[in-house]
């Protein structure tokens, strides 16, 4: 069956009426959670609660770098001959910084957004943006952080603790976990945020994870215990507002509720 709405990075954006850009921004501050569908994605629920804030994100993360995504017909994008800019290799390399340094800086605020066509930087831009490379690199660091999965390997590693990306996931989604920024849509998270983590919270998130595990079945499993089809199952847990909660799984205690008459042969 099919689930509830889920949005990628591009389709939330489009989906708000703001700028890719800004999107990455908002969410490396902090203005909106992280993707709650498999760390990748946002689903309805979450996209509904940002209506009502675009205004107040734009505010936050929009200045006289990001401009506005000009409308059809809007002022034509400025060009300048390749020869006289930059694309966003070039730009790392011209002023010593690693790749992934240049696109975060540039989704903080620290690079101005590509004035040429809206993908390169004139020279004028990347000159008058030497000076600025010791700050970039002290307010960036020297490490693009960990994704979901290598995060929930080191927090494992550190704490001897069975640490999962679920986990991980749920730490961010508590506000204990802020990502530093993102790859390919994939949060990243800062290796001292991820040392700093107090082994209680942790432990927490661990515990719960571990609870649900126990309490809970997948649908297959639900149909299992039912004796039903799984067609049979999904159906009349939809008809009975029966929903899946972390991980995708079903309470149990809910799952022997069900009517066994619903949603017959």
């Amino acid at each position: 069956m099919t689930g509830e709405k889920d949005f990628g990075p591009q389709q939330l954006a489009h989906w708000l009426g703001i700028a890719p850009r800004h999107l990455r921004r908002a969410e490396t501050r902090g203005l909106i959670p992280p993707p709650d569908v498999a760390d990748e994605r946002w689903s309805l629920s979450v996209a509904k609660t940002l209506v009502d804030r675009v205004e107040t994100i734009l505010a936050a993360v929009d200045d006289e770098h990001y401009p506005a995504a000009q409308p059809p017909g809007g002022t034509a994008r400025r060009r300048v001959p390749k020869r006289d800019s930059f694309g966003p290799h070039q730009l790392a390399k011209e002023l010593g910084l690693e790749r992934w340094q240049a696109g975060r800086a540039e989704q903080r605020g620290l690079i101005p957004a590509p004035d040429v066509d809206g993908t390169r930087w004139s020279r004028e831009v990347v000159e008058a943006l030497r000076d600025r490379v010791t700050e970039i690199r002290e307010v960036l660091g020297d490490h693009p952080g960990l994704g979901s999965i290598d995060a929930a390997n080191r927090l494992a590693a550190r704490t001897g603790l069975p640490v999962g990306r679920p986990d991980v996931r749920a730490l961010a989604d508590q506000g204990l976990l802020r990502p530093v920024g993102e790859f390919r849509g994939h949060p990243m998270f800062g290796l001292d945020s991820l040392d700093g983590l107090p082994q209680e919270h942790i432990a927490t998130v661990v515990k719960q994870r571990e609870e649900w595990l126990a309490q809970s079945l997948t649908a297959k499993e639900a149909a299992a215990l039912l004796g039903w089809a799984p067609g049979r199952f999904e159906v009349t847990a939809e008809r009975n507002a029966l929903r899946p909660g972390l991980l995708d799984r079903y309470d149990r205690a809910e799952v022997e509720q069900l009517p066994t008459a619903d949603a017959g042969a």
